[in-house]
């Protein structure tokens, strides 16, 4: 009878039924290998980490200048290696151009995250703080499905449809010379009724202009798109954009850092 309850016993725990002591402790490196397994996949949703500190041959895939603007790093206040984009007056644009051995796929979710601080003229227009741009240009419908801008002092969420006809689902007054917070999850799809994104401001989601915290939309042009980040435009005045902690992953919490 003690046999019995030993071997009910392992068998409720979830192991094997083994005779040898040595082949008892087998449940215990099973789990061990799930766990592993479970960590790996966490690892995995995090599908692109743009942080300064990974060096950029491995974050961009080009650097995009017009002018004298230039692309570098520094440190920010907390010591964390950040992202200094410095569009000059006259200048009409310096962008990164990401994610480095990452391309959306037709039919993925996926959550694009990055915090920035601006300094600019706060009632400057800008064409673009962050892009969703269209590759190859060439043939494009949307050239770039959706942007990150700034007009009227107001920052503003912008989608290009496949007619390349402007609207601004979400605007917010500018705030200058202060961290902001960005998450976009996106619906990847050429097809307007399936594709979607959604908006978090500061760690808050977003309602947009349509009442819903959704927007269905087409999110995929041509053979692909590709983020940016930078300053596009605003040639009258000086720009610098900081941005850290770029990420693309397969969930909130990856995204948002």
């Amino acid at each position: 009878m003690k046999t019995n309850h030993v071997m009910i016993a392992v068998l409720m725990s979830g192991g094997l039924l083994l005779s040898s002591c040595k082949k008892e402790k087998e449940p215990d490196a099973a789990q061990k290998d799930l766990a592993s397994a479970a960590a790996d996949v966490g690892i995995m949703s995090v599908l692109f980490n743009g942080d300064a500190s990974n060096g950029s041959s491995n974050v961009w895939k080009d650097i995009n200048i017009e002018g004298t603007g230039t692309v570098t790093t520094v440190n920010d206040e907390t010591g964390t290696l950040t992202w200094k984009f410095l569009k000059p007056s006259g200048s009409h644009r310096t962008e990164g151009h990401g994610a480095k051995n990452y391309e959306a796929q037709d039919g993925d979710e996926i959550y694009i995250g990055w915090t920035s601080k601006i300094y600019m003229p706060s009632t400057l227009k800008t064409d673009a703080l962050f892009q969703w741009k269209s590759y190859p240009t060439s043939g494009s419908l949307q050239n770039h499905p959706f942007m990150v801008r700034t007009k009227n002092g107001n920052l503003e969420l912008q989608h290009f449809d496949d007619n390349h006809v402007a609207s601004v689902p979400w605007s917010t007054p500018l705030s200058t010379s202060t961290w902001l917070k960005f998450v976009i999850r996106m619906k990847v799809s050429r097809d307007a009724s399936v594709g979607f994104i959604e908006f978090w401001y500061n760690g808050v989601k977003q309602t947009l202009s349509n009442g819903s915290q959704r927007l269905y939309c087409r999110t995929l042009d041509v053979d692909y798109c590709d983020p940016k980040w930078g300053v596009y435009g605003g040639d009258t005045s000086q720009v610098t954009h900081f941005v850290k902690k770029i990420r693309i992953g397969s969930t909130y919490a990856d995204a948002a850092q």
